[in-house]
This record gives structure tokens, sequence and C-alpha cells, in this order.
């Protein structure tokens, strides 16, 4: 009997001692409003914040006075900031020597820094590299396709966005040569330069004379008469540098399938143009323009910013594969005190970063970075967007050049669920 007891006791104890560990170990795993804070950057008014929306939950061992949270949960909602939901998602893996992407927050052509080239390369230069040949540059149209594209322009209504007259020079160029169907890689790098002097020329641009594609873009982008000074001319160089190409992107991915199946450059290029401009792909900078572009203040940041978050995830803010910071935005980021036409217009960039980081969102993507700068120098409300576009065409012919001797590779094939076929 007394052994029983003995050994019962023991059990208890060992039992108890057991709890007891798994107790201190759930509470190691629950953090205080304060850690939750402090973890995801954020004010403790913001952490409440996320309570009232059901976007966090307390732990069950919260008590009244002290919120409790899982850590699990908190890193959750922290990663779920940083990458949209993309649920459904098919994911495609292509062999590349172009560019390479680390998560981590760097990015690559052909092994050199983004950064450092936008910092010492020409826009055309690194055309070259990615095309991995002579680009031919500067590009220039003759007078018969400057005459062609000014009649197609004439055509169209004079408030038409810049994104949408760019394809329309594509296709008139595509449908008036008759080298399109030579697959040479000269021949391709030829094409490439002349659809990007003809999106250039398609807004106005002199594409006659042999002047560099950031200025040709300042002069049709700039609301000023004044020749773009030396900072500006350059920051607009390192935009086009760091959006030529971004690895497999959605345009990326939609050029390879047109390459694939042996389109011309011209249709490849139409292809990939095809994803820009939604809010997902290339037209987050047009919401994030109109955002600075209305504020009153830089007292009105936090406001704004807020408003939008009441229908969604705010355009502009985190991106799907950078885990923390877009290379890209912190570096164009950096220039605006430099190129900002008044002092007042950076500090209304700076406020809207600085609400944002208080609201919890995750960093700028290139996209704000872009919108930004447009703002800062004064330009068109579209400038951002034409930007990435004319940009994006380097690299949708450099994946052109890279899957042209690969036919017709991409056939992948669908789950049917609709209703059962009949006899």
């Amino acid at each position: 009997m007394v052994l029983g007891r003995v050994w019962v006791a023991g059990v208890m104890v060992h039992c108890a001692a057991r709890c007891l560990k798994i107790d201190r170990v759930n509470m190691n795993e629950l953090l205080t409003t304060a850690e939750v804070a402090r973890r995801l950057g954020v004010k403790r008014e913001t952490v409440y914040a996320y309570v009232s929306r059901g976007l966090l939950a307390r732990a069950p061992a919260s008590r009244r006075g002290r919120s409790l949270f899982d850590v699990a949960a908190v890193d959750a909602l922290a990663d779920g900031a940083r990458r949209p939901n993309r649920s459904g998602a098919i994911d495609v893996t292509v062999r590349t020597e172009l560019t390479a992407l680390d998560p981590a927050g760097s990015l690559f052509y052909r092994g050199h820094n983004v950064v450092s080239l936008a910092r010492h390369r020409s826009f055309e230069a690194v055309a070259g590299l990615l095309w991995d040949r002579d680009p031919g540059a500067p590009w220039r149209l003759d007078r018969r396709d400057r005459a062609l594209l000014a009649a197609v322009r004439a055509s169209l209504p004079a408030d038409a966005a810049a994104t949408d007259v760019i394809p329309v020079a594509v296709a008139s160029l595509g449908a008036a040569d008759h080298t399109a169907n030579d697959r040479r890689p000269a021949t391709i790098v030829a094409i490439a330069g002349r659809i990007c002097a003809g999106a250039a020329a398609m807004l106005g641009a002199d594409v006659a004379a042999p002047t560099s594609t950031a200025e040709r873009l300042w002069r049709v982008l700039s609301t000023r008469a004044d020749r773009a000074a030396p900072p500006r001319l350059a920051v607009v160089n390192a935009s086009l540098v760091l959006m030529a190409d971004h690895e497999l992107s959605a345009s990326a991915l939609a050029a390879r399938v047109a390459a694939s199946a042996w389109a011309d450059p011209y249709r490849v290029v139409l292809a990939g143009l095809g994803p820009l401009g939604g809010v997902l792909h290339g037209g987050a900078s047009l919401v994030i323009g109109q955002v600075l572009a209305e504020l009153e203040s830089p007292d009105s940041a936090r406001s704004a910013l807020e408003s939008l978050l009441a229908s969604g995830p705010v355009p502009g803010f985190g991106h799907s594969v950078y885990r923390d910071r877009d290379p890209r935005a912190d570096y164009l980021l950096e220039r605006i005190p430099i190129v900002a036409v008044d002092p007042a217009r950076a500090r209304v960039i700076q406020a809207l970063t600085d609400a944002a980081r208080e609201l919890g969102l995750p960093a700028p993507n290139a996209d704000f970075a872009l919108a930004a700068l447009s703002y800062a120098m004064d330009l068109r409300r579209d400038a951002a967007a034409t930007i990435f576009t004319v940009a994006r065409i380097v690299g949708l012919i450099a994946h052109a050049l890279e899957e042209y001797p690969h036919r017709l590779r991409f056939r992948p094939r669908a789950t049917y669920l609709g209703t059962a076929p009949r006899a």
C-alpha cells in the first residue's frame, strides 16, 4: 500500500512537472503587445488595430490588462504583409543566365549587381549586357518609320496614356518590317533598338538625334521647360536600368511563351506588355502617384494610407518575392532629396513612408519609388508607368533571345473540373 501510494505520488509529481514545463514552453511562445509591436516594427496602437480588424487574435492565456499573442500568428501576419496571397499559384521554373533575384534583397544582371549598374552604367549599355552583344545604340528611327508613327499617333486621342500608345507603336513597326521573321540574334537586337526608339517617338521624343533614352524620356515626361539637371537625368537612367528585368515576372513569362512559339520579336514584346499596367504588375505607381498628388500636407499622409487600407493591401508596399526590402526602391528613394524640385515634395514623400511604417505596412517597393521620384521631379502623372514600360522592353527582348532556341516548350496541361463530358 505504501509503495503504491509512493508510486502514485511520484507519477503525479512527474506529470505536474511536465505540465509546468509545457506551460513554460507555451508561455515562452507568447508575446506581449510591446514585443509584437517591436517584432512587426509598428506602434502598440497599430497592434490593437490589427486585433480590432480581426487580423490578429489574442492568445487564450491573455487576461484583463495583459494581452498575449502566439509567435506563429504574429510571424504569419508579418509574412502575409510582405507577401500577397498566392493561393492557387502555379510555379514555373526556367533556367536562365539573365537575372538572379535573391529574396534577401539583391538583384543581379548576368552576375552584375543591379544597383551598381544603375550607379555607373547607361541604360543602353545595360541593354547590351542583357542581350549579350553590342546594343547598336544610340537607337534611332529612319524618316519612313518616324512618318509612320507620327501618322498613327495623330489618329489616337491626344490624352491617351503612354502605356496605351507604346504597344500601338510596337504593332505598327512590326507590321511595316520585312525582317520581322528573321531569328538571327543580330537582327533581333536591331529590331529591339527600333522598338525602343519607336516607344520614345510615340511619346513625342526626337528620335532622329543621337540622344540617350533617359534624355528622350525626360524631355517628354517633364512638365517643366528646363533641361534636365545631371542628377535628374542620372536618376531617370538609373530607373530604366533597375526596371529592365526582374527574373521571371508575369511579363517575362508571357514573352517567353510567345518566343517559345517562335512569334516574331514585335509580337513577343506585345505579349510581354500585355500583363503590364495592372495594379499587381507595373500599375501600382499610378495609385501612389494619385495619393501623393492629392495630399494636402505631410500631416494628412497617415489618413490617406488608412483610407487605402480600408479596402485591402496598399499598392506600392511589400513584394511577392523580396522577404524584406526591395533594393531598387531603396536606391531610388535615397535620391529624392537630391532631385526634388521643391523640398516640400520631399517632405510629403517622407511623411508617407513614415506613416506606412507606423501603420505596420511592409517596406516600399519599386512602384512606390518610381511614383515618388516622378512626383519629386514634377513629371507627368503617368511618368513612372512609362519609365517602367520602356525599361521592360529591353528585358523582354533578352528573354526572347534566350528562349528562341527552345521550341514550344511551354505546353502545360489543365485539370478539367467542369460538367462531365457526354458521349
